[in-house]
């Protein structure tokens, strides 16, 4: 038995303000213990070691509890020396001198990260200044630039000090341990159980079965490394390289580095990934990467690594609750025929670094349940202290708001959809994969046969990319973003070439492939017709929906209730049988341990249950039932009523509207129903407005969310038959307020279009001039036809306390942008680049702009330095401008804020209204001191000069997802107008959240490098939201967290 390490207690001393540097301290000396065999420090911090006592100062107490039990200290120190005490200007500073009097040894390190102007005025700030002043005069400090560089730097003095402070514990140099074959407890058991392992997870085939094609692919020839999305804990990471070179992906990485970088300060990653986005191919490469002698990458674990994986839907429990990690593993062991004891898996958990890896918390269906396992997931990663976790899960299934959440520190990452150069990459894997898997023919070397097989695969893959971008097949190409997806579509068209352009059209290509195709090209008879087996399957996925609310059914029950459609049709077939076709020959089926089927993939299962829903929707209360499941937060149900509404008609659609806005939950969607609302409307294929305009009209049951809700899908809708009664809400005055009167104008407007019916853009841009010289006052509200008649709000001058001087500025009268600058605006102005025709009657010359457009750029004008270079891009401007994402999926949608544009396109889309517009009305980006004003100005008290509000609603209530889009809760941006409550008073929308908004100056007039940027983004924490928070970029970035919103001057030219 190994001797007990040597216990080392380390103090960090520190005062409140680096709470950071105190949590990543703790955590370097975690990983640097791992490294030892003999020595073991333990971090000792007041707040975890202290307990209450009277009779005495704090510090004293403080100091008896913990300081004189110490045998060394880490000293922290940025803007505060901390309460002063009777004998030191802060407690930090009296626990350090009073163990430096003892003789015991102390590190000190001094942050140099940027602070506020306030703080380096503080009194405190200029103690601490004093101190290290004092300190570096009589010993060795060190300085920090970034909190990445101290952890880089405690990890190095650690080794260097603690063997030179306590030489009689390290008999000879401290060496990394690196777990070898004879490190574990039963070699020849650890390796049963990686064979096991491997055996398990190297194959990767449509939907992880090797019978859809007779031939099983290795992961590692197929496999192309996903790309992730930072979450909002990266936003700190975000601002360290915010100045410099411009960097398009900031927050875009590789698997490796991801856990890398995770690693380094928590010990949980959080995957979070839409259906068939790869979550869980990515969970069988990290463990496979793990498990090889010599893997080509490094996950950056030092030596080698244990790795365990564990599907979330298997959990074990008990009475009290799921079982511990270790007997999980063992009982997964069990299903697997390996019976490896609780106590080995304890063991190896225990004795060395190892990777965790949970996939698919939103298998399970249960909240409740989902709840208890984030809740286990935080015990099994506080009992193992060497252990690091992987998790994935749908969006659906980890909701924060519904309370699904990991309530500890952890990195959380998004998967990132297939690019071109991935989808070209995986084609060629794929096919060369598939047909090296053929039968040589003799005449034929090995390196000639590579040779063909491999040119074959190139023209199979370069064929499918050339479909994908014929502007028919849009829809297709979207979905080929999508790697399950893409590996259907890889299959079909070696078969085929030829390839649906809808989800659902794909799922039923798909199966009907699986089901009958394959056996009727061999010449075989299917044991059941795809038409057959569809009648059968798609009760029984049904039933696994909405009676079991599981995803694995019990074999008995599963013959049973296919035995009851089966007796139905022609011949005389048993369920039994049935069954196992599905399992051998289809893959469709998999048999989960010794008694239960469940489907090969959930969205297969979720596809079937939404084709029988189409067969029975007209029973009573049924779509009713389906209303009550909308948006609910399991997420059990939205796959299926997607795929159910994807294959409605016309009156089901209507059917389901009329319920859906007699329900309750209509009152006030949540933000998860109404982004299900809106795939609903785009998915479904015949679409009816009778029923969204008689909820539109029912003057009884109404509320402002509720017509806004209406509103908005009469405006996805599109269809000119609702102008009448549009027309009719008006004239009536039925809208609540005057936001939901504006909003029914844009839809009026907008449908206008598409009926036909055209108004005079010049009368109408000559009438708020018009107005304004007739009253003398400007209109509160102009329209701009040039943009789809984007909306500007007149937000009156003022006064107040800018946030970033603390001194008085004044605003002037400013027309400000309800929205931030949508996909469809501004593809607008693209499409006027392309020399594409105009929807309006314009004399504005592409030849005429580019003149203009050079001659702003070559100005002199500070604001604009680096826009000449920008220009001599080797490309058309259409290209040059053209959003980095707009055939991106998740941020291309038409009423999406436009993101990854850099500043100067912003500012090219600016001069190309002004031009447009004809009347010296200049089109600009807003100062930030206009921004400020405009977001959270407090006009209700013009004779007062005030800072501003907190947030753009009020100082109150504090963000949550009912106000904003932030901290990565709905993955993405969000059509703009989503959260009304999150509005300003004027009715400016999105002032927090959804985008960060490019400012027109310079984020620093000195070094005139980064431009400021305003409002927080999508994947940015809560604070990033309020009104005084700034950002900085190079004008240069395209990232996808940035947008931008116009303004105007008023009074109008």
């Amino acid at each position: 038995m190994p001797d007990k390490p040597h216990r080392i207690r380390i103090l960090i001393a520190s005062p409140s303000d680096v709470q950071e540097e105190r949590k990543r301290a703790i955590e370097v000396i975690r990983q640097w213990n791992a490294s030892q065999e003999s020595v073991f420090l333990e971090a000792i911090d007041w707040e975890t070691y202290a307990a209450p006592e009277g009779d005495g100062e704090p510090q004293e107490k403080i100091n008896e509890q913990i300081v004189d039990r110490c045998d060394c200290a880490v000293g922290i120190f940025w803007t505060r020396i901390g309460t002063a005490t009777k004998v030191a200007p802060g407690g930090a500073v009296e626990e350090i001198q009073r163990l430096e009097e003892s003789g015991r040894k102390v590190m000190v390190y001094f942050s140099n990260l940027l602070m506020s102007r306030q703080a380096a005025k503080d009194p405190q700030f200029q103690r601490v200044d004093k101190y290290r002043e004092e300190r570096e005069k009589k010993s060795l400090c060190w300085s920090y630039g970034t909190h990445d560089d101290f952890e880089k730097y405690l990890y190095h003095h650690l080794n260097i000090q603690i063997p030179r402070w306590f030489p009689e514990l390290f008999k000879s140099k401290t060496t990394v341990k690196r777990p070898s074959k004879t490190d574990f407890s039963d070699q020849q058991v650890w390796q049963k159980y990686c064979n096991k392992l491997r055996n398990e997870l190297n194959t990767i085939s449509l939907l992880g079965s090797s019978v859809i094609q007779p031939f099983p692919l290795q992961l590692k020839d197929i496999f192309v490394p996903l790309e992730m999305y930072g979450g909002s804990h990266e936003s700190e990471a975000m601002k360290r390289c915010m100045v410099g070179p411009a960097k398009e992906n900031v927050l875009t990485h590789r698997p490796e580095h991801v856990l890398k970088e995770t690693y380094k300060k928590y010990k949980t990653l959080l995957v979070i990934g839409d259906p068939g986005s790869g979550k869980t191919t990515l969970t069988k490469y990290y463990a496979l990467t793990c498990l090889e002698e010599n893997p080509p990458v490094t996950l950056g674990f030092e030596g080698s690594v244990r790795v365990f994986y564990l599907p979330l839907r298997d959990l074990e429990r008990n009475k009290k609750g799921y079982i511990s990690l270790p007997s999980n593993l063992a009982a997964w062991s069990r299903r697997n025929n390996l019976d490896i004891k609780v106590r080995t898996f304890q063991e190896w958990l225990d004795s060395g670094i190892s990777l965790v890896l949970l996939d698919g918390l939103d298998e399970v269906s249960d909240p409740e349940q989902r709840k208890e396992i984030c809740r286990w997931i935080k015990q099994a990663q506080g009992t193992f202290d060497k252990a690091r976790f992987v998790v994935t899960s749908r969006p659906t299934g980890y909701r924060q708001d519904d309370g699904i959440t990991l309530d500890f520190d952890h990195q959380r990452v998004a998967v990132k959809d297939f690019s071109h150069s991935q989808q070209i990459q995986f084609l060629n894997n794929w096919y060369r994969a598939a047909l090296l898997h053929e039968i040589r023919p003799e005449d034929l070397s090995e390196g000639e046969w590579e040779a063909q097989q491999s040119g074959e695969a190139e023209r199979l893959a370069t064929a499918m990319i050339e479909y994908f971008k014929k502007p028919e097949n849009k829809g297709v190409r979207e979905l080929a973003a999508v790697p399950m997806l893409l590996q259907i579509m890889a299959i079909l068209w070696k078969e085929r070439k030829f390839l649906p352009n809808r989800r659902q059209d794909l799922y039923s290509a798909a199966l009907d492939y699986l089901l009958e195709y394959r056996d009727r090209v061999r010449d075989r008879e299917p044991l059941l017709s795809a038409e057959d087996t569809r009648r059968v399957l798609a009760p029984v996925a049904l039933w696994m929906q909405e009676v079991l609310s599981f995803d694995e059914a019990d074999r008995k029950a599963m013959h049973e209730q296919m035995q009851q459609k089966l007796d139905k049709l022609e011949g005389n077939h048993n369920a039994r049988d049935i069954c196992r076709n599905l399992v051998d020959r289809t893959g469709v089926l998999v048999e989960h341990g010794k008694k239960t089927y469940m489907f090969r993939h959930k969205t297969f299962r979720e596809y079937l249950a939404g084709v029988q829903l189409k067969e029975v929707w007209f029973e009573p209360d049924r779509i009713r039932t389906l209303v009550e499941h909308f948006g609910e937060e399991s997420g059990w149900w939205d796959e299926v009523i997607k795929f159910f509404m994807a294959q409605s008609n016309e009156k089901i659609f209507d059917h389901f509207m009329r319920e859906l806005f007699a329900s309750s939950a209509s009152v006030d969607f949540s933000p998860k129903q109404k982004k299900l609302l809106a795939q609903v409307i785009e998915e479904s294929p015949e679409k009816r407005v009778d029923a969204l305009c008689e909820a539109l009209l029912n003057e009884k049951e109404i509320s402002a969310y509720r017509q806004r809700s209406i509103l908005d899908s009469l405006k996805s809708l599109n269809q000119a038959a609702a102008l009448d009664n549009l027309h009719r809400f008006k004239k009536d005055g039925i809208a609540l307020n005057q936001d939901i009167n504006e909003l029914a104008e844009d839809v009026i407007r907008s449908l206008e279009k598409v009926a036909g019916i055209t108004r005079d853009d010049k009368k109408l841009t000559k009438a708020d001039t018009a107005t304004q010289e007739k009253t003398g006052e400007p209109e509160r509200l102009i329209r701009n036809p040039y943009e789809h008649d984007a909306q500007y709000i007149l937000i009156p001058g003022g006064k107040y306390l800018y946030s970033e001087t603390k001194r008085e500025v004044t605003v002037s009268d400013l027309y400000v942008a309800k929205y931030p600058v949508t996909n469809k605006q501004y593809r607008s102005f693209i499409d006027f680049l392309a020399g594409k025709p105009s929807l309006h009657d314009t004399k504005l010359a592409l030849k005429t702009y580019k003149e203009s457009l050079h001659d702003l750029a070559g100005s002199r004008d500070d604001s604009l330095k680096g826009f000449q270079e920008y220009l001599k891009e080797k490309q058309k401007l259409a290209g040059l401008f053209r959003s980095k994402y707009d055939d991106d999926r998740k941020f291309n949608k038409d009423d999406q804020p436009v993101v990854g544009v850099s500043w100067y396109a912003a500012r090219a889309y600016c001069l190309w209204l002004t031009m447009l517009a004809g009347d010296k009305a200049e089109y600009r980006l807003p100062t930030e001191v206009e921004w400020e004003w405009a977001a959270g100005g407090r006009r209700d008290k013009p004779d007062e000069v005030l800072e501003v509000r907190s947030y753009p609603w009020g100082d109150t209530p504090e963000p949550s997802s009912k106000y904003a889009n932030y901290d990565a809760t709905e993955g993405a941006t969000t059509p703009v107008g989503r959260y009304p409550d999150g509005a300003t008073p004027e009715g400016l929308y999105d002032m927090a959240g959804n985008v960060w908004e490019w400012m027109e100056n310079w984020y620093d007039d000195n070094t005139k490098r980064s431009k400021a940027l305003r409002g927080g983004s999508w994947n940015f924490l809560a604070d990033d939201l309020l009104c005084s928070a700034r950002n900085i970029f190079d004008p240069l970035n395209r990232n996808y967290s940035f947008g931008f919103r116009v303004v105007r001057p008023s009074p109008l030219a």
